[in-house]
């Protein structure tokens, strides 16, 4: 906001995204339209703070701006970004991190894309999936074969070699194939580290402790940084090396956080009500598309897409 005007209210604001959202999407009706009206009436803030975000999410679509705005606005996002970048300079950021995933994907042997699932074999004949947007670093001497997942998540198809023992880590955990598949996913921004067994088993170590893992088990680090033990669907859960992704009386929230995985730009959940929604289903990870429109045909939610880049999901 322009530092002559009162900062508006987070509620306003939120609401005022809603709208944006809303009036966007190609299923805006009149009545819609009158609704919006009527709330723009209400207080002058709600229609600075639609002018607000309808502004900042032009340059995700092709959303028209009065041209005597342009340069008004291209001012307000130039002293948006400086103030970003200065915070991040004195909170000590390096400007590396801000581009994540670039920089794991510039240090790793091997990387997928967004959407991507590849599979890539190993020089001792391990077979290694990479699940969307993963990276890793593969390092093998005379004594040891270590694999280091930057991010994202990969399935392996171990080799047996009793003689160089098979590591995968991601910094928080570490997972020691005794003879095996499994999968192993990195610590990210709404995921803790895992270690998910299909055969044999593994030797798991995080925060100190160290468990053995056999098939259908699987193991990940608590929000008190303990070691959780689990019985799981590994099936399911590496379905993904399959094109798909299988979910069993998961909530809203975890669903849509697993579909943002598998495409290029946000999914963003504004209700909590919609968040706790349970969904059942099996769907193709290269449509997430298509699994939106079964989502919100089979469940009270709008599904509203702001651009290709920007969609949000609300109870209806």
């Amino acid at each position: 906001m322009s530092g002559n005007r009162h900062t508006i209210d987070d509620s306003i604001l939120q609401a005022a995204a809603t709208w944006v959202a809303r009036l966007q999407s190609d299923d805006a009706t009149d009545a819609d339209r009158q609704a919006f009206e009527r709330w723009i009436a209400e207080d002058p803030d709600h229609q600075a703070a639609y002018d607000e975000l309808r502004a900042l999410w032009s340059d995700l679509g092709d959303v028209p701006i009065a041209k005597g705005r342009l340069g008004q606005l291209r001012a307000q996002r130039r002293r948006r970004v400086g103030a970003f970048v200065a915070l991040c300079l004195a909170a000590g950021v390096g400007l590396l991190s801000l581009a994540t995933p670039y920089g794991d994907r510039w240090r790793a042997d091997y990387y997928t894309g967004v959407g991507e699932i590849r599979r890539i074999a190993l020089d001792d004949g391990t077979q290694v999936d990479l699940n969307t947007d993963t990276a890793l670093v593969v390092h093998y001497d005379q004594g040891q074969r270590k694999v280091r997942l930057l991010r994202g998540e990969a399935f392996f198809a171990v080799t047996k070699n009793p003689g160089r023992p098979f590591v995968v880590e991601d910094g928080s955990i570490s997972a020691t194939a005794l003879g095996t598949r499994y999968s192993v996913g990195a610590t990210g921004a709404n995921r803790a580290a895992d270690v998910k067994v299909e055969e044999g088993r593994v030797e798991v170590q995080a925060a100190g402790q160290k468990a053995i893992l056999g098939a259908g088990e699987a193991a990940t680090i608590d929000g008190q940084g303990r070691l959780s033990l689990t019985k799981v669907d590994v099936a399911a859960g590496t379905a993904w090396r399959e094109g798909k992704l299988v979910f069993s009386r998961r909530p809203l929230r975890e669903v849509l956080s697993t579909l943002e995985r598998y495409r290029r730009g946000r999914i963003l959940l504004i209700d909590e009500a919609a968040g706790n929604l349970e969904v059942s289903g099996i769907f193709d990870l290269h449509d997430t598309d298509d699994a939106l429109k079964v989502l919100e045909a089979s469940l009270p939610l709008r599904v509203m897409r702001l651009s290709g880049l920007m969609v949000v999901v609300q109870s209806r």
